[in-house]
């Protein structure tokens, strides 16, 4: 992937710095975007944004622009979290994750899409959840709701923007270099018997949906989750 210039918002977290250490691995250009640039690991340029402003990612993709001339590649993993009973989530709470998560993430999706059209094409990765796609779990409504909404806009631009060789797909992971992320027992309902790995699980497979490799697949969700998801 040497030349290739990509931006992961969210890149501080732990699953964004494992999908940066991949795709810089594999001989990407990465810049990270995010609001805590403290733990941000194994990028070229790291910009503090909050991509829930439209003016900061604004900035930020310009000056991307400005500095490497390009955006092959689009990762957002940018999503503010919070366990929100429905009854009682505030208009203030419920706001701020809709706007972290599909505002912005469709916010990043536009504000690149001219510079990937304009080079015959790129591919953008945007991150769903497993709480949305399986749901159930007390506290979560909100989260995934929100995680779907990221699902539809996705399977909508690959349909839109295929024609301008624009690829957009969606990864659900089940993946931290966190152990204290997940409840205890976790592993043991994962039919591989343990949690994924930020960088080679799930940076692994970004950098296949954007290598020459995942060139004939858009508008899919892959679910990196060891199997927990099997639909049965």
């Amino acid at each position: 992937m040497d030349g290739y210039v990509a931006i992961i918002t969210g890149g501080a977290g732990d699953l964004g710095r494992g999908i940066s250490k991949a795709l810089k691995k594999a001989g990407a250009t990465v810049v990270v975007l995010d609001i805590d640039t403290s733990r941000a690991e194994s990028a070229d340029r790291v910009i503090r944004c909050d991509v829930a402003d439209r003016a900061a990612a604004a900035a930020a993709v310009a000056d991307v622009m400005a500095t490497y001339g390009r955006i092959d590649i689009l990762v957002n993993m940018a999503q503010s979290w919070g366990k929100f009973a429905l009854i009682d989530v505030t208009d203030e709470e419920m706001t701020r994750v809709w706007e972290t998560g599909p505002a912005a993430t469709l916010r990043m999706m536009q504000l690149c899409y001219p510079h990937m059209k304009a080079a015959g094409g790129g591919t953008i990765v945007n991150a769903g959840s497993s709480a949305g796609t399986q749901g159930g779990v007390p506290g979560e409504g909100v989260y995934a709701g929100a995680k779907e909404a990221i699902r539809g806009i996705t399977k909508h631009a690959a349909a839109e923007w295929g024609p301008d060789g624009i690829r957009v797909n969606a990864i659900c992971p089940v993946a931290t270099d966190n152990p204290g992320r997940f409840p205890a027992g976790v592993a043991d309902r994962i039919p591989l018997r343990r949690v994924g790995d930020p960088e080679t699980d799930v940076g692994g497979t970004v950098v296949f949906l954007a290598s020459p490799a995942g060139s004939f697949m858009t508008g899919r969700t892959l679910m990196i989750d060891g199997g927990v998801g099997m639909f049965r």
